[in-house]
Protein backbone atom coordinates (compact mmCIF):
# COMPACT_ATOMS: atom_id res chain seq x y z
CA UNK A 1 0.00 0.00 0.00
CA UNK A 2 1.06 3.56 -0.66
CA UNK A 3 0.27 6.94 0.80
CA UNK A 4 -0.94 9.18 -2.01
CA UNK A 5 -0.30 12.89 -2.44
CA UNK A 6 -3.32 14.93 -1.36
CA UNK A 7 -4.38 17.80 -3.64
CA UNK A 8 -4.56 21.13 -1.82
CA UNK A 9 -7.06 23.92 -2.33
CA UNK A 10 -6.08 25.78 -5.49
CA UNK A 11 -5.31 22.66 -7.52
CA UNK A 12 -7.71 22.50 -10.51
CA UNK A 13 -8.60 18.82 -9.91
CA UNK A 14 -10.57 19.88 -6.82
CA UNK A 15 -12.85 22.06 -8.95
CA UNK A 16 -13.58 19.55 -11.73
CA UNK A 17 -16.67 17.38 -11.87
CA UNK A 18 -15.27 13.87 -11.61
CA UNK A 19 -16.05 11.09 -14.09
CA UNK A 20 -18.13 8.03 -13.30
CA UNK A 21 -16.32 4.74 -12.89
CA UNK A 22 -17.33 1.79 -15.10
CA UNK A 23 -19.13 -0.93 -13.10
CA UNK A 24 -17.36 -3.65 -15.09
CA UNK A 25 -14.01 -2.22 -13.99
CA UNK A 26 -15.09 -2.20 -10.34
CA UNK A 27 -16.28 -5.81 -10.60
CA UNK A 28 -13.01 -6.78 -12.30
CA UNK A 29 -11.11 -5.44 -9.26
CA UNK A 30 -9.30 -2.71 -11.19
CA UNK A 31 -9.76 -0.26 -8.31
CA UNK A 32 -8.78 -2.49 -5.35
CA UNK A 33 -5.26 -1.11 -5.08
CA UNK A 34 -6.48 2.47 -5.46
CA UNK A 35 -9.07 1.98 -2.71
CA UNK A 36 -6.46 0.41 -0.41
CA UNK A 37 -4.09 3.31 -1.08
CA UNK A 38 -6.86 5.84 -0.47
CA UNK A 39 -7.71 4.20 2.86
CA UNK A 40 -4.01 4.18 3.82
CA UNK A 41 -3.78 7.87 2.89
CA UNK A 42 -6.95 8.73 4.84
CA UNK A 43 -5.48 6.99 7.90
CA UNK A 44 -2.09 8.71 7.50
CA UNK A 45 -3.79 12.12 7.44
CA UNK A 46 -6.24 11.15 10.21
CA UNK A 47 -9.31 11.81 8.07
CA UNK A 48 -12.76 10.23 8.04
CA UNK A 49 -13.18 10.38 4.27
CA UNK A 50 -11.19 10.90 1.08
CA UNK A 51 -12.43 11.35 -2.49
CA UNK A 52 -10.76 10.61 -5.81
CA UNK A 53 -10.17 14.27 -6.73
CA UNK A 54 -8.35 14.74 -3.44
CA UNK A 55 -5.67 12.30 -4.63
CA UNK A 56 -5.45 13.93 -8.07
CA UNK A 57 -7.85 11.47 -9.74
CA UNK A 58 -11.00 13.03 -11.22
CA UNK A 59 -13.03 9.87 -10.52
CA UNK A 60 -16.31 9.50 -8.61
CA UNK A 61 -15.00 7.37 -5.78
CA UNK A 62 -14.57 7.97 -2.07
CA UNK A 63 -13.51 6.01 0.99
CA UNK A 64 -14.62 6.51 4.58
CA UNK A 65 -14.16 5.31 8.12
CA UNK A 66 -14.93 6.67 11.57
CA UNK A 67 -12.55 4.98 13.97
CA UNK A 68 -13.52 4.46 17.60
CA UNK A 69 -11.24 7.26 18.90
CA UNK A 70 -12.88 9.79 16.54
CA UNK A 71 -16.36 8.48 17.36
CA UNK A 72 -15.76 8.97 21.09
CA UNK A 73 -14.33 12.47 20.61
CA UNK A 74 -17.29 13.57 18.46
CA UNK A 75 -19.87 11.54 20.41
CA UNK A 76 -21.01 9.65 17.28
CA UNK A 77 -21.15 6.03 16.15
CA UNK A 78 -18.02 4.44 14.71
CA UNK A 79 -18.26 3.46 11.06
CA UNK A 80 -16.29 0.69 9.37
CA UNK A 81 -14.11 1.31 6.37
CA UNK A 82 -15.81 1.38 2.98
CA UNK A 83 -15.63 2.65 -0.58
CA UNK A 84 -18.43 4.01 -2.76
CA UNK A 85 -18.32 4.73 -6.48
CA UNK A 86 -20.53 7.05 -8.57
CA UNK A 87 -22.35 8.31 -5.49
CA UNK A 88 -25.16 10.83 -5.44
CA UNK A 89 -27.42 11.90 -2.60
CA UNK A 90 -30.75 13.55 -2.02
CA UNK A 91 -32.05 14.96 1.24
CA UNK A 92 -34.58 13.01 3.29
CA UNK A 93 -36.57 15.75 4.93
CA UNK A 94 -35.56 19.37 5.38
CA UNK A 95 -33.70 19.16 8.70
CA UNK A 96 -30.18 20.54 8.59
CA UNK A 97 -27.56 20.42 11.31
CA UNK A 98 -24.79 22.93 11.79
CA UNK A 99 -21.39 21.51 12.72
CA UNK A 100 -17.68 22.07 12.35
CA UNK A 101 -15.94 20.62 9.26
CA UNK A 102 -12.40 20.40 8.04
CA UNK A 103 -10.81 18.88 4.96
CA UNK A 104 -7.55 17.16 4.10
CA UNK A 105 -7.35 19.40 1.01
CA UNK A 106 -7.70 22.53 3.14
CA UNK A 107 -5.22 21.66 5.89
CA UNK A 108 -5.21 23.27 9.31
CA UNK A 109 -8.52 25.11 8.76
CA UNK A 110 -12.10 24.36 9.73
CA UNK A 111 -15.42 26.09 9.84
CA UNK A 112 -19.08 25.72 10.68
CA UNK A 113 -21.70 24.90 8.07
CA UNK A 114 -25.10 23.25 7.80
CA UNK A 115 -25.76 19.97 6.03
CA UNK A 116 -28.80 17.74 5.73
CA UNK A 117 -29.15 15.52 8.76
CA UNK A 118 -30.47 12.60 6.72
CA UNK A 119 -29.78 11.72 3.07
CA UNK A 120 -30.52 8.93 0.64
CA UNK A 121 -27.28 7.76 -0.92
CA UNK A 122 -27.14 5.93 -4.22
CA UNK A 123 -23.99 4.51 -5.73
CA UNK A 124 -21.97 1.38 -6.33
CA UNK A 125 -20.20 -0.52 -3.56
CA UNK A 126 -16.64 -1.90 -3.71
CA UNK A 127 -17.93 -5.17 -5.24
CA UNK A 128 -19.71 -3.37 -8.08
CA UNK A 129 -23.17 -3.87 -6.60
CA UNK A 130 -25.84 -1.14 -6.48
CA UNK A 131 -26.14 0.72 -3.19
CA UNK A 132 -29.26 2.60 -2.07
CA UNK A 133 -29.27 3.52 1.63
CA UNK A 134 -30.44 6.22 3.98
CA UNK A 135 -27.85 7.58 6.40
CA UNK A 136 -28.03 10.25 9.06
CA UNK A 137 -26.04 12.34 11.49
CA UNK A 138 -22.24 12.31 11.13
CA UNK A 139 -22.33 9.60 8.43
CA UNK A 140 -24.62 11.77 6.29
CA UNK A 141 -22.23 14.71 6.78
CA UNK A 142 -19.22 12.66 5.68
CA UNK A 143 -20.99 11.36 2.58
CA UNK A 144 -22.23 14.83 1.57
CA UNK A 145 -18.72 16.24 2.04
CA UNK A 146 -17.09 13.53 -0.09
CA UNK A 147 -19.74 13.64 -2.82
CA UNK A 148 -19.20 17.41 -2.96
CA UNK A 149 -15.56 16.68 -3.82
CA UNK A 150 -16.62 14.51 -6.75
CA UNK A 151 -18.84 17.38 -7.93
CA UNK A 152 -15.96 19.90 -7.78
CA UNK A 153 -16.87 21.59 -4.48
CA UNK A 154 -15.13 22.04 -1.13
CA UNK A 155 -16.82 22.72 2.20
CA UNK A 156 -15.82 26.38 2.07
CA UNK A 157 -18.27 26.80 -0.83
CA UNK A 158 -21.13 25.86 1.50
CA UNK A 159 -20.17 28.11 4.39
CA UNK A 160 -22.71 30.94 4.65
CA UNK A 161 -20.40 32.99 6.85
CA UNK A 162 -16.62 32.71 6.81
CA UNK A 163 -16.33 34.27 10.29
CA UNK A 164 -16.31 30.77 11.84
CA UNK A 165 -13.32 29.76 9.68
CA UNK A 166 -10.29 29.21 11.85
CA UNK A 167 -7.16 27.21 12.44
CA UNK A 168 -7.62 23.71 13.78
CA UNK A 169 -4.07 23.51 15.19
CA UNK A 170 -1.59 26.00 16.51
CA UNK A 171 1.39 26.28 14.19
Amino acid sequence: MSILKVARLGHPVLREKASDVEIKDIKAGKFRTLVEDMVETMHAYEGVGLAGPQVHLPLRVFVFEVQERVAKRRNVKSLGVGAIFNATYEPVGEEKVSDWEGCLSVPFLGGELSRYNKVRLRGIDHDGEPLDVEVDDFTARIFQHEIDHTDGHVYLDRMPDLRSLGYTIVL
